[in-house]
């Protein structure tokens, strides 16, 4: 049960972050003279490296319940 809640301690963690990328965006283009094309590359990377942690995430939570 451990691994579990390990696991959605960091995914409360990856949402959160994902929200504020969200927040960066949408008030990061609203600015005048806003390179609105690196606002959009910066969200997608990180929204990328997000889903990779996710991806981390699963595989360890396999690799735990295989240990059992």
């Amino acid at each position: 049960m451990r691994p579990q809640i390990v696991a959605l301690i960091l995914r409360t963690g990856l949402l959160a972050i994902g929200c504020f990328l969200f927040i960066f965006l949408w008030f990061g283009t609203g600015v005048e003279r806003s390179p609105v094309g690196l606002m959009i590359g910066i969200t997608i990377a990180a929204l990328s490296g997000l889903w990779w942690v996710e991806l981390q995430i699963q595989k360890s939570l396999k690799i735990a319940k295989e240990g059992k």
